[in-house]
């Protein structure tokens, strides 16, 4: 079992190493992906956001809602910060310099989804609890 897991580990290395070309595209296309399913997340949160201030005003269950808020607006806050900062034109990158960049970026992306999708479960498991 050992072999065949380093055999399937070293063809996946000598793979990504081929064609360093293609695994920046790759990159870069599971970027944008994971960007528009973040984006459909953060609809969500902004809905459920907008639900919260809505009991905010109405001064119901303050001590719940204020923290929900809070981590809405950070996760919020992270996602367009790194909508900020991304830059998908790698021009003038070496395609190692550019899968670097895209490997950081996706990881990054990935923190701000799963950021997002934990507020949202917590945000909506408390609107449905509260209605």
């Amino acid at each position: 079992m050992k072999k065949l897991i380093v055999i399937g580990l070293c063809f996946f290395v000598l793979y990504a190493c081929t064609d360093p070309a293609k695994r920046e595209n790759e990159l870069k296309n599971q970027i944008i992906d994971m960007h528009e399913k973040v984006m459909n997340a953060d609809e969500a949160l902004m809905k459920n956001k907008m639900k919260l201030d809505t009991l905010l005003q109405q001064k119901k269950d303050t001590a719940s809602v204020k923290p929900l808020i809070a981590k809405a607006e950070a996760a919020d806050a992270a996602m367009e910060k790194w909508m900020s900062g991304f830059q998908p034109d790698v021009t003038g990158k070496s395609h190692d310099e550019a899968i670097t960049y895209f490997t950081g970026q996706k990881k990054e992306i990935m923190t701000v989804d799963s950021q997002i999708n934990t507020i949202v479960k917590e945000s909506s498991q408390y609107l449905s609890s509260h209605k």
